[in-house]
């Protein structure tokens, strides 16, 4: 491979791991319920557009989990740590629109 390819292929992996942190960070403080974290994320995202973030960086998530809410806890830092519930942290966020969602596949389960 020529060098196009490698800074290509290195700053695609730096890219990747940059936003990914950004985005397990948002994760895990809307998890562990801080209602600032639940309002940005409301402005800045789409419903569809959040979960396509948090199953992307889906291994990131984990490994911010891990070292924000397991760790602080097992060093005596955190009192409890916040449930890993990806589908009730997005519920938790976009409410209204699954529950709108929900309604519409009732009233017309034929789509």
């Amino acid at each position: 491979m020529g060098f196009w390819s490698y800074f290509l292929l290195y700053a695609g992996i730096l890219s990747y791991f940059t936003w990914g942190v950004v985005v397990a960070f948002e994760v895990v403080l809307v998890m562990a319920g801080s209602d600032f974290a639940r309002e940005w994320v409301k402005k800045r995202y789409t419903l569809k557009f959040f979960m396509f973030e948090v199953y992307l960086f889906f291994p990131l998530v984990l490994f911010g989990y891990v070292f924000l809410e397991v760790l602080p806890y097992f060093l005596g830092k955190s009192e409890s740590i916040a449930k890993f519930d990806i589908g009730s942290t997005i519920y938790d966020v976009f409410a209204e629109d699954l529950d709108e969602l929900d309604d519409e596949d009732f009233d017309n389960p034929h789509h």
